[in-house]
Parts: C-alpha cells; sequence; structure tokens
C-alpha cells in the first residue's frame, strides 16, 4: 500500500530515451552556442585556472636567463641607458658563454649621446649569435632587411600572415645583428597574452618572431618546415594553431624564469674593470639563452598573462623560447573531440538518471560523468593537452535538470495513479478511515500485534512459460482481484504484489483485536475459491491455478517506510519473515494453508488445525511448530478426525525417535493424506541412517530451502 515503486523497465527504458533525445538537443545546441565570441572568453578564463592549478615551475628551461631593466637599475643607471652600456654587457655575457642572446628592445633611434655607441653595439653584435627585436608593419615602413629572414619550407594551404614593411634597428646595430625577429603578437579579445606568431610571410620570405629566431640559433640553424600540421624545426615538432600561432605553456607566475637586473651585470663590469672579484654567479650564463627587456612600470612593457596582470613582456618571449625548445607548449583538441565528449556526457547523465532507482543516488550520480569529464580534462593539461570544459560541462548539468524536471513530472503522474488506485489494496471501511485521519500516513511506524499472509500459485514458471504475455495478464488479474477481493472483505490490507505473490495483513491501520481469525477465514475462503475460479479458467482455456498461504502472528512494525518523498505503508520484523517461509513450506509437506503457533492460539474455535511438525525455517535458528490450517471446524468429517488422530499419535513416536513404528504409523493414512506420505517417507529414510530409532534426537527437522 503507498508503495512508491521505481519504474518499471518499460517506462524507464521510454524515460532513457527521452533523456538521450534530451541530451543530444542540449549538445547540439550548446555547440551552436559554443561558436559565440562570449563562450570562448569563458573558455580561456577555465585555461588560466588550469594554468594556476597546475604550475610547472620545475619544468622552466634553467637555460634561459633574463636580464632586465627593471625599477631598481633605472635609478643606477643613466636614462636612456647609453648603447655603449648595452654593448659591454653583450661582450661580457659572450665571454661567460651564453649561446644567443636577444633583445626585446626596439632601438629603432640614433643613440641620444654618440653615433659611435650604435656602430660598437652593432659590432658587439656581430661577434656572436645575436637578435634584435623589429616591428613589422602591412602599409610603410622599411623594406624587410635580408637578416630578418629564416629558410622555411612553407606547405601548400598551410596559411601565414603577411607583412610588407618593417621598423627594423637601427641600420649600424641592425647590420650587426644574427637575425631579427618580430614580437608583432595581439592579446586574446579579453586581453590576456596567451599565444604568439611564430612565422610571418614577407615579400622576401618568412621572417621569425624573437623566440622562434633565438630558438633556432640556439639548436644551430636546423631545417624548419610549416605545414598544416604544426611546425617542424630539425628534431622538434612544434604544434601550432592556424597562422603558425603557437598556444603558450605559463609554466609558472612572474619570475619562474631566472633573471638578473641589468645593473647587476653593470656591477659586474665594474668589478672586471677594478680587477675585483664578480658578484654574480657567472656559470650559470655558461650556454644559456638570455633575453635582455623592460621589466620597469613606466617601460609600458608589462603584459597581462594568466598569471599576472603585469608580467615583463620578455618573460612572455622566454615561454615561447622555452616551448619551441622544448616541444611542450599547449595544444588544444580539434571541436569534434568536446562535441563528442559533451555527447558521451550526457549520454551517461541521461542512463544514470534513468535507470538509478533511487532517486536521489540516480541524482548524485548523474553529476559524475561531467565530474569525471573535467577530471579528464585536467589530467590533460598537466601532459600539455586543453580540452574544452564549458560547454560539454554544460551540457551535462543541464541534462540533468531537463532530466530532473521529466523525471520529476512522471514521479507525479505516478503519484497521482497511485492515490487513483488507493481504494483497491484497502477495504471501503479503512479507505474512510484514513480519509478521516491523513495522520495514518505520516512517514514511521509502529509496533503492532498482527497477522500477516503470504500466498503463491504453485508451479506459476510452469505455467507462465506456456502462455503468451497476453494471456498471463489475463489470468493474473482475475486471479488477483478474486483474492484480492477476499481480503478485502475481511478488512485486510493489501500489502503489495509480487508477480502471482500477494503480500496482505491484518490489524492496520485499523486494528481488529480478531485479526488472526479474520486471516485464517480469508485463507479458507481463498482455497474455496478455486473451485468455481478453476471451472471458468478451465472452460476458456487456462490452466488450473493452485494457491499456497502461509500465515504467522505476532509482533511486527507497520507503517510508512521510506524517506519524506518515497515510501511504503508496509509490515517488517521477524514474524513477517516468518510469515514467507511458511508459504514456502507448503512444498515439503504437500498443504495448502500453514500458519504460526501464535495464529492457533489466537484464531478461536471457529477452525480445525494440525500440528505439523517442529522446523527450522532458513533463516532463522529458533525451532518453530508449524501448523495447517485444515477447515472450518463445522466442515470436519469423521474420515477427517481419524486421519488428524492417526498423524498426532504418529508425530509423537517421529518425536520419540522411533521412526519404524512413526513411519508405520504415517503408512495407515498415507494414500489419503499427503502430509502423512511425507512423513513416512522421512522416518523410513531416518530409520535406515539410524538403525530404527535415534536417542539424541530433538525431534526438529532443519528445511534446507526457503
Amino acid at each position: 500500500m503507498f508503495r512508491k515503486q521505481g519504474f518499471t523497465s518499460q517506462s524507464r527504458r521510454a524515460s532513457a530515451v527521452l533523456l538521450l533525445v534530451a541530451g543530444f538537443f542540449i549538445t547540439v545546441i550548446l555547440w551552436g552556442f559554443s561558436r559565440l565570441p562570449f563562450h570562448d572568453d569563458l573558455e580561456r578564463r577555465t585555461l588560466d585556472l588550469r594554468f594556476r592549478l597546475f604550475p610547472t615551475v620545475e619544468s622552466a628551461d634553467d637555460e634561459i636567463i633574463l636580464v632586465l631593466l627593471d625599477g631598481n637599475s633605472m635609478d643606477r643607471l643613466p636614462w636612456p641607458v647609453p648603447r655603449g652600456l648595452y654593448a659591454d654587457v653583450l661582450d661580457i655575457l659572450q665571454d661567460w658563454g651564453a649561446k644567443v642572446v636577444g633583445f626585446d628592445i626596439l632601438f629603432d633611434t640614433p643613440s641620444v649621446y654618440s653615433a659611435m655607441e650604435d656602430s660598437i653595439f652593432g659590432a658587439a653584435a656581430a661577434d656572436g649569435n645575436t637578435c634584435f627585436v623589429m616591428a613589422l608593419l602591412n602599409r610603410s615602413g622599411s623594406p624587410i632587411p635580408e637578416n630578418a629572414i629564416v629558410p622555411c619550407t612553407v606547405s601548400p594551404g598551410a596559411g601565414l600572415d603577411s607583412a610588407f614593411f618593417c621598423t627594423p634597428p637601427n641600420s649600424m646595430i641592425a647590420a650587426g645583428a644574427t637575425l631579427l625577429g618580430s614580437t608583432n603578437d595581439v592579446q586574446d579579445p579579453d586581453g590576456v597574452f596567451r599565444s604568439v606568431r611564430l612565422l610571418t610571410a614577407t615579400p622576401r620570405g618568412t621572417a621569425p618572431s624573437l623566440p622562434l629566431a633565438v630558438a633556432w640559433l640556439a639548436e644551430g640553424r636546423p631545417s624548419m618546415e610549416y605545414s598544416a600540421d604544426g611546425l617542424s624545426m630539425g628534431d622538434v615538432t612544434i604544434h601550432t594553431m592556424g597562422n603558425c600561432r603557437l598556444q603558450l605553456r605559463f609554466h609558472g607566475p612572474t619570475g619562474t624564469y631566472r633573471s638578473f637586473p641589468l645593473s647587476d651585470l653593470t656591477a659586474a663590469l665594474n668589478a672586471r674593470a677594478l680587477g675585483e672579484p664578480c658578484p654574480i654567479d657567472t656559470s650559470v650564463f655558461d650556454n644559456a639563452i638570455v633575453l635582455v627587456g623592460y621589466a620597469a612600470p613606466a617601460l609600458y612593457d608589462l603584459k597581462p598573462t594568466p598569471y599576472s596582470p603585469q608580467c615583463p613582456g620578455v618573460e612572455v618571449l622566454a615561454t615561447a623560447a622555452d616551448n619551441i625548445l622544448n616541444g611542450d607548449s599547449i595544444v588544444k583538441y580539434p571541436g569534434w573531440v568536446s562535441f563528442t565528449g559533451a555527447l558521451l556526457v550526457s549520454f551517461f547523465t541521461a542512463l544514470f538518471l534513468a535507470f538509478t532507482k533511487r532517486i536521489a543516488l540516480g541524482a548524485a550520480m548523474a553529476f559524475l560523468p561531467t565530474i569525471l569529464f573535467l577530471g579528464l580534462s585536467l589530467l590533460l593539461f598537466a601532459h600539455g593537452y586543453w580540452l574544452e570544459t564549458i560547454w560539454p560541462a554544460s551540457a551535462g548539468i543541464l541534462t540533468i535538470l531537463s532530466g530532473g524536471i521529466l523525471l520529476f513530472n512522471l514521479e507525479n503522474r505516478r503519484k497521482q495513479e497511485i492515490r487513483n488506485a488507493f481504494s483497491q489494496y484497502l477495504s471501503p471501511a479503512v479507505v474512510a478511515q484514513v480519509t478521516r485521519d491523513p495522520g495514518l500516513l505520516i512517514l514511521g511506524g509502529a509496533k503492532r500485534r498482527m497477522t500477516v499472509f503470504f500466498s503463491d500459485i504453485k508451479g506459476f514458471t510452469t505455467i507462465s512459460e506456456k502462455l503468451s504475455p497476453e494471456e498471463l495478464v489475463t489470468l493474473l488479474n482475475r486471479y488477483l482481484t478474486r483474492m484480492t477481493d477476499l481480503i478485502l472483505e475481511t478488512g485486510g490490507t493489501v500489502d503489495k504484489f509480487e508477480g502471482d505473490a500477494i503480500i496482505a495483513f491484518w490489524g492496520a491501520p485499523i486494528h481488529f483485536p480478531d485479526h488472526a481469525a479474520r486471516a485464517c477465514r480469508t485463507a479458507l475462503l481463498c482455497q474455496k475459491a478455486h473451485g468455481p475460479m478453476n471451472n471458468e479458467l478451465t472452460s476458456d482455456g487456462f490452466p488450473e491455478l493452485v494457491t499456497r498461504i502461509g500465515l504467522a502472528t505476532g509482533e511486527m512494525v507497520v507503517g510508512n517506510m521510506g524517506s519524506g518523498k518515497r515510501f511504503d505503508y508496509t509490515v517488517m520484523g521477524s514474524t513477517v519473515n516468518l510469515g514467507s517461509r511458511l508459504e514456502g513450506v507448503n512444498k515439503v509437506y504437500g498443504t495448502s494453508i500453514i500458519v504460526s503457533p501464535d495464529t492457533v492460539s489466537e484464531a478461536g474455535g471457529e477452525f480445525i488445525f494440525r500440528e505439523l511438525d517442529s522446523v527450522r525455517v532458513v533463516g532463522q535458528k529458533t525451532p518453530v511448530i508449524i501448523y495447517q490450517l485444515v477447515c472450518f471446524r463445522n466442515e470436519a468429517t469423521p474420515e477427517l478426525i481419524s486421519i488428524l488422530e492417526g498423524y498426532a499419535s504418529a508425530l509423537e513416536l517421529y518425536r520419540k525417535g522411533a521412526f519404524r513404528e512413526a513411519a508405520a504409523k504415517f503408512m495407515e493414512h498415507a494414500e489419503a493424506d499427503r502430509p502423512s506420505g511425507v512423513m513416512a517417507e522421512r522416518c523410513l529414510a531416518m530409520a535406515e541412517d539410524t538403525g530404527g530409532k535415534r536417542e539424541d534426537w530433538d525431534g526438529v527437522f532443519d528445511l534446507q530451502s526457503k
């Protein structure tokens, strides 16, 4: 009664189909939204979060060193910094073994101090691998210098941005440069720098960016080839986006790479001139890549990055050079991977919602695919892969919401159906009382002495295999209707139907002092109803039905069991379990109705009972005496009384362990009485095992099956 059963298999399948369809359309709609600019902004924010969650400072290349013109250096050095000083710094870096030195400073105007400075600076640059920055232009400017071009094979269809002019360094400085590189990069729409352009097409050839120029020289000027798959530089493959852009993999916040203030290097110059010990460890510059640039806020070369709104631009270039040299940039998965991931998230979310029986558990598990997808995206990011998360995760969440609404509506509809079917489980008198006192349905249970009823059709599996589904449903409906009517007529409450089985009880929600008698009366009436019912069934082509019934009386808990939103009005306890077992014990003794001792003692003198045996039922250790409910007392015949008296005498011998004598006594009525035949066979078998008698026999038979 009031049982909020889970969806049937058919309704669950239907719910799953609806949820899967909803999940598919949600995924497609969100995929469309993912093409809009605002989605890209959100996705980039999640990329920044991943950077902050998984810093890899230890992976930063320690051969990349920064020399920074910071605020302290500006206070200690003349401004503008003399080109001659830069030349001296370049000389000392080359002396210390620097492999490549790159200047992220555009020396496009002559020195304010002396033209000779530019010549000296250019000459110093010519002594080693030195790169300078230039600005690429499209409309006007200077021609692209020859030393701004790197040999690179560009495959057909591999798109590149183009430039026709440039702003190079001062001609005397540019003449000494090994290679010029550009830094013409624009931030993402939200203002953060997350990528750099590596190559640009010019009339003279392909021009590298400053980090690519530095990396190319550091690697010994290997051959390069750019295709739609990325940029190959010697043995290193660099994954790129469209137009040869590198998605940067930041290893950590500002200060990740080892850096020295420019003033520290000038101090080293002074110390060398004076013959004093060098104030810095020069060994770190051996075979290093050195990038020189601005870090002071007043010089306006601070760029927003995923870690900081103000990061020196030269550190962004250092990150790019590191990614190029070590092949560890971020690789973004194509859109079809995200679409597939979103479909899988929605698919499994729908399945969890539809097929998890407990709604709360299903709702919790429905979040699992989304959580696993987010966890997978983080795991992939830790290995350098960027998988979109915003819209696939949104697909999972929206599937949960839409599924929750759908299942909520289906649940409400099912509740209404249960309320409409309420009167089918209770007698009209009970329905009237429950209607007057809704408090009877409050969640919770109470201990009450009652009688429980279990019934089952003999050989139902065999019967069901011989009938079509439609015929089986018709047969069950006719049978259950007749049995239920008899239960309700005596004031019983139908707990539930389990296939062909009926579970009912007397004594709740309305208490009847004679609940045991009502249950016994109903059991006998059900058996009597089989005669006319079977005549009708056989005339309609159905098989005859035989029902076995178990009754047990005692203390049990009755009430609405479950949660505030999902509960059953049912009974539970050891007495209920005993009633279930007694129904099955009928198979052993060939009987139709077996009852517990308390049922016998409380049913009154209206009925004839036979003490069958003392047994241990499966699942209970305490022995129980079982009784057969034979008939109404006014229906007992002399022949029946004789059979029952003979059985009682034989049972007394059986309990004393006199198995041969008991078998002989049981055999007197074995043909007319099935229980006597069963006990006779058992006694003969036990006599053969024990030599006829067993002194340590306690009279209790252990049942081996339910």
